[in-house]
């Protein structure tokens, strides 16, 4: 079990919904909980029973994937030596980098962003980094080779990407630089073209759970007009440009790592030795890549290294930063003439137009149906968000933890059942003065439903007894886990379903 940040439980009860064909608010993307759904037909409701499959999918399918498209772009750039040097840096970076941190910040990058990096958990971040990668791929392939079928591959990847995360559409700014820069005119349009359809699933998706589209939702403009600035009001909610706060992130990292001056100049660096050996479109591809991501999520308040917020919303150009760190040793003098034919990239067959086929029913076909099939939920049966030091997170009802309550001599006897747990959990008795839940009814989109009763007790048993409780009184079981073991901490990761106090 490695660090979560919460978000875990959210995505996993999300895919085990969608598994149902029901629609929770719809805050989060949707691709990765539709391919956790299948997993969770036969895992159960929580993120603790999926993670083993999980980490199968992302150690043994998508990290072989990811050093295949480091490989790849980097034959485009240097040839097949380049591509060597690249895909092992790809393998070896994440350990290396782990003694360049000061001995205070080694739990935050070693121990908290890491297994994210590497895909040791159940968020969409790490599998959504390897779609952006595999799309900048084809995107470098159809520049070459002028290869149609690359381009719409590249196009339904990325839509793919921000089907998981919204933001990985900041890589299609490198992509379109690219092509600008290449001539590519037509493989552009094909690739833009190819985006659109997953565009309009996540509109879908939006509308059908939240009963809004967010970037476009009417009290954000209303609030803009109040302002006077429609545009720039709607704007503003995405892009912060805070530049002092970027000057303290720099300062942080002078502070937390080896040499800052390494860390910021290497990707320039690296783009002057793309530039040349001749391959502007692929560094116009992973500079604008980088830099997008930079400008949007880098000046954001939201990215803080102190609080290790930085490296996860930056985690989608980790691939391009490492291309053009990879790229550094083409600066030697004489290096790119000495190497001749070798630098030349090996020549390629165009993707099979079966094959977009294949991922455009995957990625636009599929989630649309299941979309479109699926019923916003309107009670609090299978899932309630719970408040978690501020933040609310979905949480599953496990039938596998089953309450029973009974009126003893010393007041109510709580026992439950233990649950199919692969690890050590803890439990937390949850009680409040009536029904412990309510709902926000939103009409035709899905319904909020919260869990209000309070924790009472911590514990690793499965009994307590309540020796203080009225008629009416409801009790729940809540599970816990997290990556140290600590009760005294979170994750709540499944709920027992309410049971009233015995007469």
């Amino acid at each position: 079990m490695w660090f979560h940040n919460g978000d875990q439980i959210w995505i996993t009860t999300q895919g085990w919904m969608l598994g149902q064909l029901e629609l929770p608010p719809t805050e989060l993307g949707y691709l990765w909980s539709y391919i956790l759904a299948p997993f969770m037909w036969v895992t159960g409701p929580t993120y603790v029973q999926a993670l083993p499959p999980i980490l199968v999918l992302n150690l043994l399918v998508l990290a072989p994937v990811a050093v295949v498209c480091v490989y790849g772009i980097a034959t485009r750039i240097g040839g097949r030596l380049l591509g060597y040097w690249a895909a092992l840096l790809w393998v070896i970076a994440p350990f290396a980098s782990i003694p360049l941190f000061v001995d205070r910040y080694q739990e935050r990058w070693s121990e908290h962003f890491l297994p994210q990096a590497l895909g040791l958990t159940s968020l969409s971040d790490y599998p959504s980094m390897v779609l952006v990668l595999a799309a900048a791929l084809f995107v470098v392939r159809s520049l070459d080779e002028s290869h149609f079928a690359d381009a719409a591959l590249a196009g339904l990847l990325l839509g793919a990407a921000a089907g998981m995360k919204p933001p990985n559409l900041l890589m299609g700014v490198g992509a379109a630089l690219a092509y600008l820069l290449a001539r590519r005119w037509r493989e552009g349009f094909v690739f833009g073209a190819a985006v659109v359809p997953s565009l309009l699933v996540l509109a879908l998706w939006k509308e059908r759970g939240l009963g809004r589209i967010p970037a476009f939702s009417l009290e954000e403009a209303e609030l803009a007009v109040g302002s006077g600035l429609v545009a720039l009001g709607a704007l503003d909610g995405y892009l912060e440009l805070d530049v002092d706060h970027w000057r303290g992130q720099m300062n942080q990292l002078r502070e937390f790592f080896w040499s800052a001056r390494l860390a910021q100049w290497s990707p320039l660096a690296g783009l002057i030795a793309v530039l040349r050996v001749r391959r502007t479109p692929v560094a116009a591809l992973l500079g604008g890549w980088l830099a997008a991501f930079l400008l949007v999520k880098g000046f954001s308040t939201r990215a803080d290294i102190q609080a290790n917020t930085f490296w996860r919303l930056l985690m989608p150009a980790w691939p391009a930063y490492l291309l053009l760190f990879a790229s550094i040793p083409l600066l030697v003098p004489t290096l790119a003439r000495r190497l001749g034919n070798r630098l030349r990239a090996p020549s390629l067959s165009p993707v099979a137009w079966r094959w977009i086929v294949v991922a455009a029913v995957l990625t636009v076909v599929v989630p649309a149906a299941a979309i479109a099939a699926s019923s916003p939920v309107a009670g609090p049966e299978d899932a309630v968000f719970q408040d978690d030091a501020g933040n609310f997170i979905l949480t599953p009802i496990d039938e596998g933890v089953e309450l029973q309550v009974a009126r003893t001599d010393s007041g109510q006897r709580l026992s439950w059942t233990s649950g199919p747990w692969l690890g050590d959990v803890f439990y937390r008795v949850y009680r409040s003065e009536g029904a412990d839940s309510s709902c926000d009814d939103r009409g035709e989109a899905a319904s909020y439903c919260f869990a209000r009763s309070l924790p009472v007790l911590t514990t690793r048993e499965t009994e307590y007894v309540d020796p203080v409780s009225s008629p009416g009184t409801t009790y729940r079981i809540g599970v816990g886990t997290n990556w140290l073991d600590d009760d005294t901490q979170g994750d709540v990761f499944a709920f027992s379903r309410p049971v009233s106090a015995a007469p």
